[in-house]
C-alpha cells in the first residue's frame, strides 16, 4: 500500500472518531439541558412551596387565636359541671345512707309487729278453735236427735252453719297442704273441724238431712272439699277425719242427686278408690268399699256401672277378704262380685229384651 492510501485511511478513521465523538458530546449537552431544567422547575415548586407553609402558618395562628379562649372557657365549665356532680353524687350517697338506715329500721320495726301480731293471731285462732270445738261438739250432739235435725232443715242457721263449715275445712286443708305440720287429733283446730264433720254426717243419716244436704250447694260443696281432702287425713292421726269424711259422702250418695254428684267427676271417683289403700284402718276400708258398692248400685246405666268397676283394684280387695274382720270380709266379697259381674252383657241382654 503506498504512504498516500496509509494517510487517507488514517484520515478516514480520524474523521469517524471526531463523529463519534461529537455524537457523545451531542448527547451529553442534551441529557445536561434536561436536568438544568428540571432544576429550574424545582426552584420554582420550592419557592410555592414556601409560600403556602406561610399562609397554612399564618390561618393557623389566627385559628389558634379565635379557638384557644373557647377551649379554655370549656374547660373551666366542664371543671365546674364536674365538681357540682362530685357534690351532687357526695349529697345523694349521705342521703341513701340515711334512707337505707331508715328502712332497715322499719323493717325492724315492721317484723317486731308481725311477730307480735302472729302471736296474738295464733293465740286468738287457738281460742277459736277451742271455743268452736267446744260449740261444734255440742252440735255435733244435737244433730243425734232427730226432732234437732227436723228443726234446723231449711233454716238459715243451717245454712250459715254450712257457709262456716266449708270456710273451716277450706283453711284446714290449706294448712295441711302448704306446711309440714304433722295432724294432731289433740289440737282444737282438729277437734273443731271433727265436730263440723260429725254434726253434719249426723245430719246427713237423717233422710231430711241427706235429702237437703244433696240438693244444697254448701251441702254438696261441703262433700267435694272432704274427697279432695281426704288424702291429707293420713293415718293413724288422720283415721276420724277420713272415717267421718267416707260416712258423710256415703249418706249424700243415698240420695240419687248425691250419688250422681259423685260419679259425674272423674277426680271425686278416684279419690274414693284411693282410700282402698291397704295403710287405712279396717273400719276405712269398709266404708270406701260400702261407698264404691253403693255408687255401682246406684249408677242408672250398664256402661257406667262397668266404668266403675274397670277402676276398681280388684287384687286389693280380694286381699280384703282374707283379712279376720268379718264385716270388711263380708263387704269386700260383695264388691268383688260387682267388679267381676259383665255389666255389658247384661247390657246386651237388657237392650234384646
Amino acid at each position: 500500500m503506498s504512504d498516500d492510501s496509509k494517510l487517507l485511511e488514517d484520515a478516514i478513521y480520524e474523521l469517524s472518531q471526531l463523529d463519534s465523538n461529537v455524537t457523545t458530546l451531542r448527547k451529553a449537552l442534551t441529557v445536561y439541558e434536561a436536568e438544568a431544567s428540571e432544576s429550574a422547575q424545582l426552584d420554582v415548586d420550592i419557592r410555592l412551596l414556601e409560600t403556602s407553609s406561610t399562609v397554612l402558618c399564618n390561618s393557623l395562628d389566627k385559628a389558634i387565636r379565635l379557638v384557644s379562649p373557647k377551649i379554655t372557657y370549656d374547660l373551666h365549665s366542664r371543671n365546674q359541671e364536674l365538681e357540682s356532680l362530685r357534690a351532687y353524687k357526695r349529697n345523694s350517697e349521705r342521703s341513701l345512707k340515711a334512707q337505707c338506715e331508715k328502712i332497715a329500721k322499719l323493717e325492724s320495726d315492721l317484723a317486731v309487729a308481725k311477730d307480735h301480731l302472729f302471736r296474738q293471731a295464733i293465740g286468738q285462732f287457738e281460742s277459736v278453735s277451742w271455743i268452736g270445738s267446744i260449740m261444734g261438739a255440742m252440735l255435733w250432739k244435737s244433730c243425734k236427735q232427730h226432732e234437732s235435725v227436723k228443726a234446723l232443715i231449711g233454716t238459715d242457721s243451717l245454712k250459715e252453719f254450712l257457709g262456716m263449715a266449708n270456710c273451716v275445712l277450706s283453711s284446714f286443708v290449706s294448712r295441711q297442704s302448704n306446711s309440714n305440720v304433722l295432724l294432731l287429733p289433740e289440737s282444737e283446730d282438729y277437734k273443731f273441724l271433727a265436730s263440723l264433720c260429725g254434726a253434719l254426717t249426723n245430719l246427713a243419716a237423717f233422710p231430711e238431712g241427706r235429702a237437703h244436704l244433696a240438693t244444697e250447694a254448701d251441702g254438696l260443696l261441703f262433700a267435694n272439699s272432704l274427697l279432695h281432702a281426704v288424702h291429707l287425713f293420713r293415718m293413724p292421726a288422720g283415721r276420724l277425719l277420713k272415717r267421718m269424711s267416707l260416712t258423710f259422702v256415703y249418706n249424700i250418695c243415698l240420695e240419687q242427686n248425691g250419688a250422681r254428684f259423685v260419679m259425674e267427676d272423674e277426680n271425686r271417683l278416684r279419690n274414693v278408690i284411693d282410700c282402698l289403700d291397704l295403710v287405712n284402718s279396717e273400719d276405712v276400708l269398709t266404708l270406701a268399699v260400702s261407698l264404691l258398692m253403693k255408687l255401682i248400685k246406684a249408677a242408672p246405666e250398664f256402661e257406667t256401672k262397668a266404668t266403675i268397676a274397670r277402676q276398681i283394684p280388684k287384687t286389693i280387695v280380694k286381699h280384703m277378704i282374707d283379712t279376720n274382720n268379718p264385716q270388711l270380709k263380708e263387704t269386700a266379697a260383695h264388691l268383688v262380685e260387682l267388679v267381676e259381674f259383665d255389666w255389658m252383657k247384661a247390657a246386651s241382654d237388657a237392650g234384646n229384651d
